[in-house]
């Protein structure tokens, strides 16, 4: 049992892979429309005309009820491991309350997600002692999950230049941490070399639950051809409840005075999200500049000792109509930097998306990402990617 608990806690003291960062519950979701990834993943505006009514301080400015889904695919090369995943998006509802002066709608989607898996390279050591040998181990680690937002919107105008949204935003979700010792007894040869034998398993579980509620609040001001928007969020009443559970004998889990049908539960401060946007309309089209600066949470527990990132993105975009408005292409560049005392990301890279309008009141959106993010843990690490966003909506007048 002693050996057990070193091995946990030197574990989780040496192993802070970048993708398992950001406080231990993977990457925060940035964009989950591909009509606004197109723009450099941008939060504030969108590259489909026909989606322009779905950002929160224009949800108002449409007659017609409106449903939008979303789902992206992620390929991704880091040195010479090629890494693949796929998840739903978003689902976003919106309805006119009063035509063109106030709208309502909900939306799930992600608020951070990972799915990896990290197995160190290296052994690791425990000292023996005069009752015990010396011992060896490699950790496997493997995170399914996170936290998702459940958000209630409203949007109204002021009058025809000035308009506002608000949302509540509910956290919840759940991480999974499957957690993999495999120990080895160390011994010696007669010239000093060092010689592994198996020892024993030891695994086990950590599940955490999310709970929280947010507001997000959007504003929107149009000037002749220029537009300016800025949002901020902030989180409150958050809380994660982690319990664990042993994957050889359930129940019979003893770690550092943990057992099975206990619980850790701790609050988090609230991270700030600050988003701020500017548009020039143009012939058949618009430009945009978008500055985003995110602010993590502040805690005392982190997954494998490695905290929330800090993140400032500045993106580009530009988007052309063509066919009369049934085609929309949008383009963009983007620079990320991210950062904590562990880890530094400088992500960057180039987007296009293009928007089809086949039918009337229904939009098909595909986006690609391109792009490479440099890592500075220990060592530094490239990540090359290619990621591919589809989406289809839908709308209908219900109202008159």
């Amino acid at each position: 049992m002693r050996y057990t608990i070193l091995i946990l806690i030197i574990s989780f003291s040496v192993c802070s892979e970048y993708y398992s960062s950001l406080y231990g519950i993977g990457e925060k979701v940035l964009s989950t429309s591909p009509s606004k990834i197109s723009l450099g993943w941008s939060n504030l505006f969108s590259a489909n005309n026909m989606l322009s009514s779905d950002n929160l301080s224009s949800i108002y400015n449409s007659e017609n009820v409106r449903l939008s889904v979303s789902s992206n695919f992620n390929f991704t090369q880091i040195e010479d491991k090629n890494y693949f995943s796929q998840k739903l998006n978003n689902f976003k509802f919106l309805l006119p309350l009063k035509k063109n002066k106030y709208g309502f709608g909900f939306s799930i989607s992600p608020y951070y997600r990972i799915s990896s898996n990290i197995i160190e390279n290296e052994y690791n050591y425990v000292a023996g002692s005069e009752i015990g040998q010396p011992l060896a181990y490699k950790s496997e680690y493997s995170f399914d999950g996170g936290p998702s937002v459940f958000s209630l919107m409203f949007s109204t105008n002021v009058n025809s230049k000035f308009s506002y949204g608000a949302s509540f935003e509910y956290i919840f979700g759940s991480l999974y941490s499957h957690v993999k010792h495999n120990v080895f007894n160390v011994d010696y040869d007669i010239e000093n070399n060092i010689a592994y034998s198996f020892n024993s398993l030891d695994q086990y579980t950590s599940v955490k639950n999310f709970k929280g509620y947010g507001l997000r609040f959007e504003a929107n001001y149009k000037f002749f051809k220029n537009i300016f928007v800025g949002s901020m969020n902030l989180l409150s009443k958050n809380e994660i409840i982690e319990f664990f559970y042993d994957d050889i004998s359930p129940g019979a889990l003893e770690i550092g005075g943990i057992d099975y049908n206990s619980d850790i539960r701790f609050d988090f401060s609230s991270p700030l999200e600050i988003n701020l946007g500017y548009s020039r309309q143009v012939k058949n089209g618009f430009y945009i500049i978008e500055f985003y600066n995110y602010k993590p949470f502040e805690t005392n527990r982190n997954l494998l000792s490695n905290p929330d990132l800090n993140k400032t993105k500045v993106n580009l975009g530009y988007q052309k109509l063509f066919n009369d408005s049934k085609i929309t292409f949008g383009s963009g560049i983007y620079y990320i930097d991210s950062f904590n005392q562990n880890i530094n990301s400088n992500r960057y890279g180039l987007t296009m998306g293009i928007g089809f309008n086949p039918l009337k009141n229904v939009s098909f959106d595909i986006a690609f990402d391109f792009g490479k993010n440099v890592i500075q843990i220990s060592e530094k690490l490239d990540e090359n990617f290619i990621n591919l966003y589809v989406g289809v909506s839908t709308s209908d007048k219900w109202f008159k």
